[in-house]
């Protein structure tokens, strides 16, 4: 019994370690943009159980600046391409994979553009461009890539897509908001086919590489790091950007 209880022991100390050098990967950020660095956020412990509830996937992370000052979806694409092992930067990513369209003009006092939706709005490499949506992540890495796939996912909660991913190793590129502030109505113009388009502030595109009980593991390109925001507040960013995720396997 006493060698039972030691081996235990040895599992819990063991546990502990890891979860202790993995907390150091992650700036924790509230809803009111304070960082909590505290270390005991990844167990529930009882007296009859020990159950780890936590889950991170190690993905390299990369920043988008100074290079790609718009292009947050290459960098967290590129991210997860590399994970898979691809040989990819960010900037190769935008310039040589990503269809990029620029072409903002009026026709009879009207602004015409393109759709985000299907190409990224802009130039990724300038500050004064908009961006993308899933699709054209999706193209992008299905047209050139030659080892990995991607699919969009659509209308699944960040805790359904945990389950069904996160917890398989395998990270998800999803749209949300620039430090999960609130999404605000941004400019407007028209497509090619005459639909009126309203493009949607404070977007951003980042990868999710965990969670814990209470937050969201996440590879931000904006600051270069892994933050972690409470789930409600992901959740509800998340929602206001389409509920969008990229799937990408090997």
């Amino acid at each position: 019994m006493k060698k039972f209880l030691q081996i235990i022991f040895l599992i819990i100390i063991a546990v502990s370690t890891s979860l202790f050098l993995f907390n150091d990967k992650i700036a924790y950020v509230s809803s009111e943009d304070t960082i909590n660095t505290a270390a005991n956020k990844y167990t529930d412990q009882s007296e009859n159980s020990f159950a780890v509830t936590e889950k991170f996937i190690d993905v390299p992370v990369i920043c988008q600046y100074p290079r790609l000052p718009t292009g947050c979806e290459a960098t967290a694409a590129a991210m997860v391409l590399q994970y898979y092992g691809i040989n990819i930067t960010a900037e190769d990513f935008a310039s040589n994979w990503l269809a990029c369209d620029a072409n903002f003009y009026s026709t009879d006092g009207l602004q015409y553009g393109p759709d985000p939706n299907e190409v990224f709005a802009g130039n990724p490499f300038s500050e004064y461009s908009y961006g993308c949506y899933a699709d054209p992540i999706v193209s992008a890495i299905n047209e050139n890539s030659t080892k990995c796939e991607a699919w969009k996912i659509t209308d699944k909660s960040l805790e359904t897509l945990c389950t069904e991913y996160i917890d398989q190793d395998k990270p998800l590129l999803i749209w949300a908001t620039m430090n999960m502030s609130q999404s605000r109505k941004g400019n407007t113009w028209y497509l090619q086919d005459g639909t009126e388009f309203t493009w949607i502030s404070e977007e951003h595109c980042l990868v999710l590489v965990g969670y814990d009980k209470d937050h969201y593991f996440l590879n931000d390109p904006q600051s270069g790091s892994t933050v972690a925001y409470e789930k409600e507040l992901v959740e509800l960013r998340f929602k206001e950007l389409g509920s969008q995720a990229v799937y990408i396997s090997e």
